[in-house]
């Protein structure tokens, strides 16, 4: 008998349907926007010896994108990652264009903004946020072998969401038992206090309880 009742098991039907879309780039996003990336001592040091210049551009491409105005968005940001690759405002600034880009079905160039950051961030919050979120649409424009490449690198701190997405990987190559391991995976390796911690379970209370591929 399902330790679910049948509303229950609709709920979690349409949870899985709808991550399995949009839930792995939005859920990675609002983690970056509301901190739980935390911002390390060399994400301080930095900040203490940035150049005046590059916080001046990254304020101008948050006001283009407050605006909506992409194509300025995107202009501003080259100057950032060519005048100031080296700094975290140019890092940071690309993951705010990807999911400008993002929201407005660009994933194209989306897809640029974070292949720029998995190459050239120097903090591992950035790199990873990158490699994750590049990952995800990937994943959705069925591209499974780059976002494996995407994902073939984890960065300490960040295990258990790169097995979270490598579980997605592998459901949307309808590989249930792989998909079963990494969210596993995921669970015992995220920290305790994790809000996502609830949505790995979930999915894998989501999963066929039979076979190894879904239908």
């Amino acid at each position: 008998m399902s330790r679910y009742s049948l509303e229950e098991q609709e709920q979690l039907a349409s949870l899985k349907a709808f991550w399995s879309k949009y839930g792995s780039f939005i859920l990675t996003v609002l983690i970056l926007v509301f901190g739980a990336f935390a911002l390390n001592n060399g994400w301080k040091w930095w900040q203490a010896r940035q150049s005046s210049d590059s916080v001046v551009v990254y304020e101008k491409l948050q006001a283009a994108v407050d605006q909506g105005d992409l194509e300025l968005a995107g202009q501003i940001q080259k100057t950032l990652a060519d005048d100031h690759a080296r700094s975290p405002y140019a890092q940071r600034g690309a993951l705010l264009a990807a999911k400008a880009y993002f929201d407005q079905g660009k994933l194209d160039e989306a897809k640029a903004q974070l292949q720029w950051a998995t190459q050239e961030a120097k903090l591992d919050e950035y790199a990873a946020t990158a490699r994750l979120l590049l990952s995800a649409i990937l994943i959705e424009q069925s591209d499974f072998e780059g976002a494996k490449a995407a994902l073939s690198e984890s960065l300490p701190g960040f295990e258990g969401l790169f097995h979270d997405r490598l579980g997605d990987l592998a459901l949307a190559q309808k590989d249930v038992a792989t998909a079963r391991k990494e969210y596993e995976l995921a669970l015992s390796t995220i920290q305790a206090d994790s809000p996502w911690k609830q949505v790995i379970e979930r999915k894998i209370s989501a999963l066929p309880k039979t076979g190894d591929v879904a239908k």
